[in-house]
This record gives structure tokens, C-alpha cells and sequence, in this order.
């Protein structure tokens, strides 16, 4: 009899045990294999890596990862860390682009589960932008993160911005009298903006230190990105008649002045700011269409017919 107990013990301990490592494999982590999924990404889309400051980029993860955390349910991380298995991980890859005529600030791919970012795109754009580059670089960088995670909630990708020429436009002119209406592209651009102030607004008071530089960081710099931008129209367009704001240089995304007012308004919302969004939309999609009236091109073009 005892012998039939210890049998049946020991049995029952071999199947436990098996079951045990049935599930410790189960549990185990899926390869790491970023640097491979990095490379080849960076070579379908005819890009280069680059980022000089990775200890500073991982910080920066830390403090985007914190901010998004509650609403995402994924974490960003580079090459080194990141498992193509792991559905709660996102890859970032820092890149710049190989030809000269092309610039682009980020791109998300939802279904592929990474984000493209050009930090020297975003320098770039500190330094005319910003009142003080060197301590807006980084919150500048989070921001741009912070509208990719933006693209992810939303599930939409998000669009390369394709310029010609090189530096950063804030937009073109254009007839009066040409309509300019919001597309819905444009609407997925102006959606992740305001979930990334949205993540920001819910970190202002928050407990954890890396969630709450995050938010006071990018909280002063908005307005002041504001201030920058508007100037700079009024600098480039001094003695015109017309200093409206200016239109949008491409078919997916808003000019930027647009978008910091808009971002500007759902971190401080006042009337002040909402009635330049009015103006904004009133004199892009209405306003031309009653100018044309008086248009000599559009008149002749409807004589003739």
C-alpha cells in the first residue's frame, strides 16, 4: 500500500513539474529582434538611422511611456529592446531621410507597430520656432511623441510631410479667392494633436516625477511656439495688406500655426484663442468663396461659359 501512495505521489509530481515548465515556456519572452526589424524598415523606406544623443532619447521614452501609459496600454522602446511579438511594445527609430528634398518630422504605422522620427528635422524646427532651443528641444521632441501616440489611439496612420526644397515652411500663399477646406487627413492630424495635450493635461498633476516633467515641460512651450510662429508671419509678410493666417502648404496636414493655436487652446482654452480658429476657418473655407465674386480671372472663365 505504501508503495501504490509513493507511485501515485511521484507521478502526480512529475506532471505538476511538467505542467510547471509547460508555462514557464509559455511565459517565456519572444526574441528580441529590433535591430533586424529596424533594418529593415530603414532600408524599404530609403532612410538612414541617426540620433547622437541616445541616453538622452531613452529618458525621453521614460517620460512619454509615463504619460501615455493609462490610455495606450504599450510602451515605446528602441531596436535593442523591442520583441516584433510583443504586441505591447511599439519600435522607435530615429532616422534621417538620404535625399535632400525630402523632410519629414514622424511618421506612425499602426499596423506595423513602429514610429519614424527625425530628430534633425525637429531641431531645426526648435531653433525658428522656440524662444530658447536648447531647453525646448526636448519637450518639443516629447510633443511630436507624444501626437504619434496620438495616431495609435486614433488606430489611423500617420502622413510623411513632403516639402521641396529644404528648411521648415510654415505655408504658401495662395488666391484669395481659392477655398481651402479642412480634409479629413487634415482632421486625423488635428485629433492626435489634441489627444497629446489631452495626455499632457491629465499628467499636470500627477504624482510621478517623469509624468509630471513631461507635462509642465511641454505645458511652457506651447505658447511661446505660438508667439514665435505668429511673429514670424507678421516678420515675412510686413508691409502686405493681408497678414491672415497662412494657408496650408500640403493636402494632409493644417499649416502649422493652426495646429499650435488649436493645441494652445485645448491646454488653455479661452475666447481669445477660439476666435482665432474661427477667423482661421471662416477666411480658408467661406471668405473665398464670396471673394470670387469679384475675382476678374473666375469672372471672365464664367463669362465666356
Amino acid at each position: 500500500m505504501f508503495s501504490f501512495n509513493r507511485r501515485r505521489i511521484l507521478d502526480r509530481g512529475f506532471l505538476t513539474t511538467a505542467i510547471l515548465l509547460i508555462m514557464a515556456g509559455c511565459r517565456h519572452k519572444p526574441e528580441l529582434d529590433g535591430n533586424a526589424i529596424e533594418n529593415q524598415i530603414i532600408k524599404e523606406a530609403d532612410i538612414r538611422r541617426a540620433f547622437p544623443d541616445l541616453q538622452l532619447l531613452k529618458e525621453i521614452l521614460t517620460d512619454v511611456n509615463c504619460a501615455d501609459s493609462a490610455l495606450l496600454g504599450k510602451k515605446i522602446v528602441l531596436a535593442d529592446e523591442y520583441h516584433s511579438k510583443d504586441t505591447t511594445e511599439i519600435l522607435l527609430i530615429p532616422f534621417q531621410p538620404n535625399g535632400k528634398n525630402y523632410q519629414s518630422s514622424a511618421y506612425s504605422n499602426i499596423n506595423g507597430r513602429y514610429i519614424l522620427i527625425n530628430p534633425e528635422y525637429i531641431l531645426d524646427f526648435t531653433r525658428k520656432y522656440s524662444l530658447n532651443a536648447d531647453s525646448s528641444f526636448r519637450p518639443v521632441l516629447e510633443l511630436m511623441l507624444l501626437h504619434e501616440v496620438g495616431h495609435f489611439l486614433l488606430r489611423k496612420n500617420g502622413y510623411f510631410d513632403k516639402l521641396n526644397g529644404t528648411g521648415i515652411k510654415l505655408g504658401q500663399q495662395r488666391s484669395d479667392s481659392e477655398p481651402e477646406f479642412m480634409t479629413m487627413v487634415k482632421k486625423i492630424e488635428l485629433s492626435a494633436d489634441s489627444l497629446a495635450i489631452d495626455m499632457v493635461k491629465r499628467k499636470l498633476t500627477s504624482k510621478t516625477q517623469p509624468c509630471l516633467n513631461i507635462a509642465m515641460s511641454v505645458q511652457l512651450i506651447i505658447p511661446g511656439m505660438q508667439f514665435m510662429i505668429s511673429g514670424r508671419r507678421m516678420i515675412d509678410r510686413f508691409g502686405e495688406s493681408n497678414i491672415q493666417f497662412l494657408h496650408d502648404p500640403s493636402n494632409d496636414h493644417p499649416n502649422l500655426e493652426l495646429r499650435v493655436i488649436f493645441m494652445n487652446y485645448f491646454l488653455n482654452p479661452n475666447d481669445g484663442l477660439k476666435q482665432m480658429i474661427d477667423d482661421y476657418i471662416y477666411e480658408r473655407t467661406v471668405a473665398p468663396v464670396h471673394r470670387q465674386e469679384f475675382d476678374p480671372k473666375i469672372f471672365n472663365e464664367q463669362e465666356k461659359d
